[in-house]
């Protein structure tokens, strides 16, 4: 069954949802490079075993296994391309493992990671605070504007909306659920709009923070580890 929570930041107690945001995009770039640099069978499974370590220390096994239910599409469709343009069965493999190391690395750092103490990290490595405020509010809404689709769809069922059958249909059907969701998408931004005006937002050009985001001995173990995985797998 489907489950919108999976895909959504929950603070849980574990050694990775306490490590510094920098850090664990400090290993999500090494992961990728890994990922990317070969294309070897055995160099790839390798890879993608160690990836899911931090998944078992950071609690979120469940939420893997439903990020692969919803890539299960994209996994297949990578297999039977790969499979027929090269009739080999190992390179398809292969080409599938890489795309699991790419989601379980960004998995480690999606669900992990707070939208606060990411927008803390991006304005400290001096990032425009704008920017970083956007980023931020984009984050935060990707929860809330998925729950307001869910809810609209389940009002416009209970009035005998149709949105199982018939692929056309369906199409047609689905807009009395956009225009609704973007008209609630619209006063959600003007409240917020009219929320950071009359907080002064704008008044200072460096305002200050009530967090300060600071490298810690895990930090520095996690991103030491990663690093000489990094040198040693490319020395081997």
């Amino acid at each position: 069954m489907f489950r919108a929570e999976y895909f959504f930041y929950r603070s849980k107690n574990s050694i990775i949802h306490r490590l510094d945001p920098r850090s664990k995009l400090i290993y999500v770039i090494i992961m990728f490079i890994l990922a990317l640099a070969r294309g070897d069978l055995i160099y790839l499974l390798i890879v993608f075993i160690i990836s899911l370590i931090p998944i078992f220390l950071g609690k979120i096994f469940h939420n893997f296994i439903a990020s692969l239910r919803a890539s299960i599409f994209f996994i297949v469709l990578i297999i039977l391309i790969n499979y027929i343009f090269s009739f080999n069965i190992f390179l398809a493999i292969s080409l599938t493992l890489r795309f699991l190391i790419l989601i379980s690395s960004f998995i480690v750092f999606s669900i992990t990671t707070s939208p606060d103490d990411l927008a803390l990290a991006l304005y400290r490595t001096r990032f425009p605070y704008d920017f970083v405020l956007t980023f931020n509010l984009s984050i935060r809404f990707i929860p809330t504007v998925f729950r307001d689709a869910i809810n609209i769809i389940d009002a416009q069922r209970s009035r005998g909306l149709e949105t199982q059958k018939g692929f056309l249909k369906r199409i047609r059907n689905y807009l009395p659920i956009i225009i609704p969701l973007i008209v609630v998408g619209i006063r959600r931004a003007i409240n917020v709009a009219e929320s950071m005006e009359a907080r002064g937002f704008g008044a200072t050009k460096k305002p200050t923070t009530l967090y300060e985001l600071k490298f810690t001995l895990i930090d520095y173990f996690f991103i030491i580890s990663s690093l000489l995985l990094f040198s040693l797998i490319f020395l081997i």
